[in-house]
């Protein structure tokens, strides 16, 4: 009887143990490499100007905090962000709210090192260094094409209607002609009287003009205000 019930238990360890070697054992996980982080070193080379706000985003979003704090970088320091390897926009605002920026600047392994001196600073956009804009309405095989040559005077008006007919529509609609701006209407051959209106509501217009395929071209100037 012993031997029968030490053969029936080294018979079910030897099942246990089968059945341990079929088993199969999960795959180990391979946990991805996390990419190093570098560092962008700002300098401030503005000479006498501090440096208040320092921005740096990737370039598909948008900007977020002051990376400075409530610090500020005198000039001759340097600040240091770190930042994953990518494509980044950086943003310097110095005391006086001048702005100094890079766009989609790419950013290795190597991290990136900016001194920042006036000559970075950004554009300001004024009514002078604005690039001029062109507006185009109307149909027809001819045209007037009007500049507004006005100097410190924005157009807020132009009518350009038949000699024969009282003045229609104004052809700028919701739009502001600032200097150096170009309007085109393009219409009809015909005879057409022209006006434009400043922002102080002076006018300036011209009868009876003929125009044509090869079009007529007026630059607006004092010397066309209506006295």
């Amino acid at each position: 009887m012993a031997l029968k019930t030490t053969l029936a238990l080294l018979t079910l360890l030897a099942l246990v143990a089968g059945c341990g070697e079929q088993t199969p054992q999960p795959a180990p996980v391979e946990q991805p490499e996390t990419p190093a982080e570098v560092d962008v070193t700002i300098t401030n080379a503005l000479g006498d100007y501090d440096i208040v706000s320092i921005l740096v985003d990737p370039s598909d979003q948008p900007w977020s905090e002051n990376r400075l704090g409530m610090e500020i970088l005198a000039p001759g320091e340097e600040f240091t962000v770190k930042v994953l390897p990518g494509t980044w926009d950086i943003m310097i605002t110095d005391e006086d709210y001048d702005t100094y920026t890079l766009w989609q600047v790419e950013i290795g392994e190597d991290g990136f090192a900016w001194d920042v001196i006036l000559e970075d600073m950004d554009e300001v956009w004024t009514e002078e260094n604005a690039e001029p804009l062109r507006f185009d309405v109307g149909e027809g095989e001819a045209f007037v094409e009007i500049t507004n040559g006005l100097e410190a005077w924005d157009i807020y008006y132009v009518y350009v209607d038949p000699s024969n007919s009282p003045w229609g529509d104004d052809r700028l609609g919701s739009e502001i002609m600032l200097p150096g701006d170009v309007l085109t209407v393009h219409l009809e051959p015909g005879t057409y009287d022209l006006r434009c209106e400043d922002e102080e509501g002076d006018t300036y217009t011209l009868w009876g003009i003929e125009i044509g395929p090869d079009g007529y071209f007026w630059n607006v100037t004092l010397d066309d205000w209506d006295i």
